[in-house]
């Protein structure tokens, strides 16, 4: 017989629990995973608290060392560890984990500043409010960033992915390769390319000194600058951009670019000039690449 209590509703409670009797495997499985979820421990917030201060002591060390990709390692720790969360750790340490962020930004050139809000905005997820406070910037600045990082609004990496989509694409559907676009561009021009081949040489083996001209400091780039290729600076950082309506171009601009860095593209309606008579309509491609002000010679 099962001892009862009476409580205030007028109802009763089992003390020694109800029979297990005619429970299935199931649902003893299910109680035994409800009490054993009810029994984990859960990081008190002192605990919390210690682990952060601990971890952004750390990050300061790593920045009196100039160890940007080991401050960059334990901002992500920090971050997961909930250490920005003033509701979670206190105002405090949450805005020492901002001045440690700052102060990595403070300290990094345009390449090192896009990876780490890719990290912080793609891969860990934090707000925008917050990374506002971090810099102390408006939306429009931190929008500029975003954009010139190539995140965009729905935080991925999505601009400089859409010339390999491109290229991919066309791979796969028909059969483009570099040599197939070098020899275009050669019989473009006027050139036969089997004519050369049967001497004994290969028109296309420029595509293997592309290589070469990974080095901004090369002369090849300042005379590019004096012709075709668009040299902007914002802020601290350079854009190098070449642009075209012309579908050879369309192939061999991102070629040329991409020996330095992935090339984003932007795809715009142009401007129809007075000699084009059987044109109706232009659409200009822009290939651009953004570099710390440094990079650029």
């Amino acid at each position: 017989m099962r001892r009862i209590r009476c409580i205030a509703e007028g109802g009763f409670k089992i003390i020694n629990g109800p029979s297990t009797k005619d429970k299935g495997l199931m649902s003893q499985g299910n109680d035994l995973e409800t009490r054993d979820e009810t029994s984990l421990p859960r990081p008190t917030q002192a605990g919390r608290i210690e682990t952060c201060i601990e971890l952004i002591s750390k990050a300061m060390r790593c920045l009196e060392n100039n160890d940007k990709d080991c401050v960059t390692r334990l901002i992500e720790e920090l971050i997961k560890a909930d250490c920005h969360n003033g509701n979670a750790v206190g105002k405090e340490v949450a805005d020492e984990v901002k001045d440690v962020v700052h102060e990595l930004w403070l300290r990094s050139d345009y390449e090192l500043r896009c990876k780490l809000l890719v990290r912080l905005v793609v891969e860990l997820g934090v707000s925008r409010n917050w990374l506002r406070s971090v810099f102390n910037t408006n939306t429009k600045m931190l929008n500029k960033w975003l954009v010139r990082c190539n995140i965009d609004g729905e935080n991925r990496v999505a601009r400089n992915n859409v010339v390999k989509n491109i290229e991919d694409l066309l791979r796969k559907e028909f059969s483009w390769s570099e040599t197939w676009m070098c020899e275009e561009l050669w019989r473009f021009v006027g050139v036969d390319v089997d004519e050369f081949r049967m001497h004994g040489i290969e028109p296309c083996v420029w595509l293997g000194g592309l290589e070469l001209l990974r080095d901004l400091r090369r002369p090849y780039w300042f005379g590019l600058a004096k012709s075709d290729l668009a040299v902007r600076r914002h802020g601290r950082g350079v854009e190098l951009a070449l642009n075209t309506t012309n579908s050879v171009d369309a192939v061999f601009f991102p070629a040329l670019l991409g020996t330095v860095k992935a090339p984003s593209l932007i795809i715009e309606w142009g401007r129809k000039r007075p000699t084009m008579r059987y044109v109706s309509k232009l659409i200009n491609l822009i290939y651009y690449i953004a570099l710390g002000v440094d990079e650029w010679p």
